[in-house]
């Protein structure tokens, strides 16, 4: 049974705790404008979550709706981020006032509305919808941009990353991927905000006394199977987009991005799976900070963790309980045998 905030089972918050975590949210809308939002907003909606944890739900809202304006108005002479930079486009008199709706709804998002789902249903249940949420809000923030400026989203966003590419040099053939692979970049953006807001705010919960639903360890995060129907149906789209039909480019540009988002998630289950065999091998924080770097670069030159965690989630490698049935030990063969 979840302890309700400001119930006698849950820590109070002191004025100095509380004074602290508005100046961070502020702290955090404000570094929205030098830091990735990906960076700011979990610690932003753990501070929110914090509060509303502490019996503060109303001065969340409004430190929300605050942090939200504030970081408008000081971002309006610098480059706006919406899961990618807006570099090089056209910003119309409606710009602060989308982007101002956008992050005011995204605090909100990740931090009463975290608070609530976190107490009641499943960690990875909570990270989809937050994901998912944070991502149609950042599309229709970009169409809404792209109508001002009398461009399609598709045009809005290939020339915001020309003009991103145009600043690093990168070549014509990269950025025509990154453009066709968009949306999956904004979806695994938004994962990672989502996981990095859960585990800030299940911290921020034991802390104060509430109980939540919180991530399960590293080693032991096991996907749901049904997940490896997306590579399935992925790769069924990028087959019917090579026949001459009308919808092949929008066939390939939908399988090309879900087959990215599968890619991420299986990502995640493959470094579970490693994580795993660090704890057997016993090995130390430095050395497991070490592997997970590597299979990080593993990772980018070929999807070597994806297809391990592909495997995992198909075979259940570790032997992980799954739908209720006890997990499978395999026993190592005696002396006498």
């Amino acid at each position: 049974m979840a302890r309700v905030a400001g119930s006698p089972s849950a820590s109070a918050l002191s004025l100095r705790s509380t004074v602290i975590l508005v100046v961070a949210v502020l702290a955090a809308a404000l570094s929205m404008t030098l830091l990735h939002p990906a960076l700011t907003l979990p610690v932003a909606g753990t501070c929110l979550a914090a509060l509303v944890f502490g019996g503060q739900g109303l001065l969340a809202v409004l430190a929300s709706v605050g942090a939200g304006a504030l970081a408008t108005v000081v971002s309006g002479a610098t480059t706006y981020v919406v899961g990618f930079p807006l570099v090089g486009v056209a910003l119309t008199a409606r710009a602060p006032y989308v982007l101002g709706a956008l992050t005011i709804g995204s605090l909100l998002l990740l931090g009463p509305v975290t608070a609530g789902l976190v107490r009641r249903r499943p960690p990875f249940e909570t990270t989809f919808v937050l994901a998912a949420a944070l991502s149609v809000m950042q599309v229709l923030a970009l169409a809404s941009l792209a109508n001002g400026a009398g461009q399609t989203l598709t045009q809005y966003v290939s020339a915001a990353f020309s003009g991103v590419t145009a600043q690093v040099g990168s070549l014509a053939d990269v950025q025509a991927a990154f453009v066709a692979a968009w949306p999956s970049m904004i979806v695994a953006l938004n994962g990672l905000t989502a996981i990095l807001t859960i585990a800030g705010t299940g911290v921020a919960a034991t802390r104060l006394g509430v109980d939540t639903r919180r991530l399960p360890p590293l080693a032991v995060i096991d996907l749901d199977p049904r997940m490896v129907l997306l590579p399935i149906v992925a790769i069924a789209l990028l087959a019917a987009s090579r026949l001459p039909l009308e919808i092949s480019s929008t066939l390939d540009v939908v399988g090309t991005n879900l087959l990215m988002v599968a890619r991420w998630m299986f990502f995640l289950q493959g470094l579970a799976m490693f994580a795993g065999l660090y704890e057997r091998a016993n090995f130390g924080r430095a050395a497991r900070s070490l592997g997970y770097v590597l299979l990080g670069i593993t990772e980018a030159l070929i999807p070597l963790v994806s297809l391990t965690g592909l495997a995992d989630i198909w075979l259940n490698l570790r032997r992980l309980p799954r739908d209720g049935k006890p997990a499978q030990v395999v026993e190592a063969p005696s002396d006498t045998d």
